[in-house]
């Protein structure tokens, strides 16, 4: 039997999920009442998620303005985009002088059609998910525990960046899923060189659209 959540835990999943989800912008203000009305919760399981939110850096609190949707920095979001690009072309790399299970191969198989469904409906929050998702497989299975905790680590930036990126170029979509096939393709093929180049320009084109 699973086990059941808390009203605290609900709240706290609800919220955030609509924050990850883009529905609470960055910036945006937040008041206890409008969440109430919302997620259709008391104010006292709202009260603890927001607190949990705000020490994971997702929601900000100002005695002066109050409550807030953290906005990521600028400066942060690069850092993060050349992290990623350091580690994540070094994983493909990897991944490419190796063989793959049929299982591994099916997975992609299958998160790179929703990809492409999502790019059909124009589902841009499904996107991010499914994005992320791709993202994260691949350094499992390079099954570097480092690698891996640094991905978990920055894993609600990532969302809050992929979600930005579409904000700004609504066509970076219909990239990002021919990256992110072309990339899963060259791993297959045992083109390594190639697949890590790709991986690195994907990444680059989503940096320079932040910045831009």
């Amino acid at each position: 039997m699973e086990e059941t959540l808390t009203l605290k835990e609900k709240a706290y999943i609800k919220l955030k999920k609509q924050i990850l989800d883009g529905c609470y912008r960055p910036g945006e203000f937040l008041t206890e009442r409008a969440l109430v009305d919302d997620l259709k919760m008391s104010r006292t399981p709202i009260r603890a998620a927001i607190e949990r939110l705000v020490v994971e850096g997702l929601v900000n609190h100002s005695p002066n303005q109050g409550l807030a949707v953290a906005e990521l920095s600028l400066s942060k979001a690069v850092d993060i985009y050349d992290l990623r690009i350091a580690l994540e072309t070094h994983v493909v790399r990897k991944l490419s002088l190796r063989d793959w299970t049929e299982d591994e191969q099916m997975w992609f198989i299958e998160n790179l059609k929703k990809q492409q469904n999502c790019l059909e409906d124009k589902n841009y929050p499904a996107f991010t998910l499914l994005d992320a998702e791709f993202h994260n497989r691949l350094v499992s299975f390079y099954e570097n525990s480092e690698m891996i905790k640094i991905m978990e680590n920055i894993q609600d930036q990532l969302q809050l960046i992929a979600i930005k990126v579409l904000r700004k170029e609504s066509t970076r979509i219909i990239q990002s899923y021919q990256d992110h096939l072309n990339i899963y393709n060259n791993i297959i093929a045992g083109n390594a060189e190639e697949a890590s180049e790709e991986m690195a320009t994907h990444l680059e084109f989503g940096k320079r659209i932040l910045i831009s």
